[in-house]
């Protein structure tokens, strides 16, 4: 067994790394009673974005130094943390670690070590649960508009039935914008994109009801005397087979009230 430093994986992943200018990369994490294999955590951050990258290191026969990228959280902005690097029974390395942004995933890859062949493995998810937001995480991903201005896709909230394998969750989209600078409010302002999804068992996600709607950040626009409509929909619920969730109704933020809406699973 070649032994590995962790200034030898720090170096390989400062280099070959995702990098952004402002970018920083973690102190590597061994499994107990292994030095020829790491996880290392990689900070990327700058020109707008900034995200974490999950990479397997280990050290060949030869003394050359390898690496894999384990995950990634690029395409949502996401963070990673490395919550477990263990070897298991058969001598393979277990390699967990939880995106931090909603909805929370665990994953799991199996790392297997046969002189210098190095096969990585996921893990299925452990439960419904993690199924579910491992399938949510596609619909971000789906979803994402890539603009300066604009704010991330995101699952605002989600519902998640265990025993009945159902989950529902709001989707949060910008799906355009008339302002120029963070600063101005434009004439429109941001169109912003709500709705409701439906995942029953393995089965694809439904959407059931969308909404959308510009609304100015700050001030009121001079013609109409409104900032526009808040289009948000909040405190989602699954009673039974009903799924119920709050929205605002009518046209003018300034005037709006809350109301009820509810669907049939």
């Amino acid at each position: 067994m070649m032994e590995l430093t962790a200034g030898e994986a720090m170096t390989l992943i400062d280099r070959v790394g995702h990098s952004k200018g402002d970018d920083f990369t973690a102190n590597p994490v061994f499994p107990e009673g292994r030095m020829d294999v790491c996880v290392v955590r990689r900070l990327t951050e700058g020109w707008g974005c900034s995200f974490e990258t999950i990479y397997l290191v280990w050290k060949r026969l030869d003394g050359s130094v390898g690496h894999e990228e384990l995950a990634s959280g690029r395409p949502t902005n996401d963070y990673i943390t490395v919550e477990s690097v263990e070897v298991v029974e058969d001598g393979d390395i277990f390699v967990k670690f939880m995106s931090t942004d909603t909805p929370r995933v665990i994953e799991s890859r199996r790392v297997t070590i046969t002189g210098d062949c190095v096969r990585v493995s996921k893990e299925a998810p452990s439960s419904y649960t993690e199924r579910a937001k491992l399938a949510m995480k596609e619909v971000v991903k789906n979803h994402l508009h890539d603009h300066s201005l604009y704010q991330p896709t995101a699952v605002k909230e989600l519902v998640i039935d265990e025993e009945r394998e159902i989950a529902v969750f709001i989707l949060f989209e910008q799906i355009d914008t008339d302002r120029c600078s963070e600063s101005g409010d434009g004439w429109l302002g941001d169109q912003f994109r709500y709705s409701v999804w439906k995942m029953d068992g393995d089965c694809e996600s439904v959407r059931l009801y969308e909404d959308h709607a510009y609304i100015r950040p700050r001030s009121k626009d001079s013609h109409t005397g409104t900032r526009g409509r808040d289009c948000s929909l909040k405190n989602l619920r699954l009673e039974g087979d009903v799924i119920k969730v709050m929205h605002l109704k009518g046209d003018r933020v300034e005037e709006q009230e809350l109301e009820e809406l509810t669907f049939n699973l």
